[in-house]
């Protein structure tokens, strides 16, 4: 029996898990075209200039990214992205690199996770 403060026994099938590979995977290939393409940045900025732009009072997540877009060079957040840091997995839920990756290769990414667990 679990205890009130205990924490919960992680199944390997827990769809967290997959969703957090999938994430991970696609961080890897936008920090590779980020090294090699500095658009991949602009596209980043833009984006959250318009989320920020949006919100009266900007979330906390997006303060956090316009740090890091603005004080990083593209070869450190390309790092900071592939790091697997308890900030970039909590910043990767709020990721302003959406857009870069297209949905032919979003869904080979879901492909490849499908076949790794099959």
């Amino acid at each position: 029996m679990q205890g009130k403060f205990s924490l919960p026994v992680v199944n390997a099938n827990n769809p967290h898990r997959g969703i957090d590979r999938i994430i991970e995977e696609q961080d890897r290939l936008i920090a590779s075209r980020l090294r090699r393409d500095r658009r991949v940045l602009r596209l980043a900025r833009g984006n959250l200039r318009r989320w920020m732009a949006r919100d009266t009072r900007p979330r906390a997540c997006y303060l956090e990214w316009k740090a890091i877009l603005t004080r990083l060079t593209p070869v450190e957040i390309a790092d900071f992205l592939e790091s697997g840091s308890p900030m970039a997995r909590r910043l990767s839920q709020s990721s302003p690199f959406a857009g870069v990756l297209s949905a032919a290769e979003r869904l080979a990414i879901l492909r490849r996770d499908e076949k790794t667990r099959t």
